[in-house]
């Protein structure tokens, strides 16, 4: 029984640390809403912040838990592991808090740098350090557009659908007439099985960007899908204008006429 004084206050210490850190997080306030008086910003921003913080602490704590019986040594040298990371996240955090303060001071380059490091992260599967980028930029420019969407996207590749509606929702609020985030969202809905909110975001993306064929085969698709032959025609008839070419477009003429 040696042992239980050590998780005593290994237990005690992470208590203590996560205590001040939740005390601390909500001062995290990135994002300014000024320009747009009904939405709670303030909330948007946090939540981003300590849903990826919760995650984390989950996991670490989680192992904790897992090592109560196996031993001092192995209960010590993951409780120490524990305190390490949850000492490097409240840094981190800290980082970004301070980054908000001197957004202005932040090179157009140094931005860049951040998208694309995210972007790469992402095509390698690499979604916790593609997350991270994208919250660092973020606090650097709390209406950073591409960010948000980005993270948005990140989300919905990863099924955590409740942050994605969240974050893309945001940034349609920041750009409106935004058809890379209609697509973004169209694509979210889709993927919740919301065949009609779908439709209406790629409805949306369709008439800013009438020309983009990839935007238009998914207005199609979701028209068909949600058996609303108004739309298809609209949607097949543009397709004929900018790519008459298209092979799908006898394939989706022949589905039209089957749902009439």
């Amino acid at each position: 029984m040696f042992w239980i004084i050590p998780l005593v206050l290994i237990v005690a210490s992470l208590i203590t640390i996560l205590v001040v850190l939740i005390r601390k997080i909500p001062a995290l306030t990135m994002i300014d809403v000024s320009t747009i008086p009904t939405e709670k910003v303030r909330q948007v921003k946090e939540r981003i912040i300590i849903e990826r913080f919760r995650r984390i602490q989950k996991e670490k704590l989680g192992r904790v838990g897992k090592v109560v019986g196996v031993g001092a040594t192995a209960v010590a040298r993951t409780g120490r592991r524990a305190v390490q990371r949850l000492y490097r996240l409240e840094q981190y955090y800290q980082k970004l808090k301070q980054g908000s303060a001197s957004a202005q001071m932040v090179k157009p380059e140094t931005i860049k740098r951040l998208l694309d490091d995210a972007e790469a992260f992402v095509r390698q599967s690499e979604f916790v350090q593609a997350e991270k980028r994208y919250i660092e930029v973020i606090s650097h420019n709390p209406k950073h557009v591409e960010a948000y969407e980005g993270l948005g996207n990140l989300y919905v590749m990863t099924r955590q659908f409740e942050q994605a509606n969240e974050t893309l929702s945001f940034a349609l609020r920041l750009d409106p007439g935004n058809a890379s985030i209609h697509m973004s969202m169209g694509e979210l809905e889709r993927g919740k099985g919301n065949v009609k909110a779908s439709l209406e975001h790629f409805r949306q993306a369709a008439t800013i960007r009438p020309k983009n064929p990839k935007y238009l085969d998914a207005y199609v698709e979701a028209a068909l899908v949600a058996k609303v032959p108004e739309d298809a025609k609209r949607g097949i008839a543009l397709l004929k204008e900018v790519n008459p070419e298209n092979q799908k477009i006898s394939e989706f003429e022949e589905r039209l006429h089957a749902t009439v």
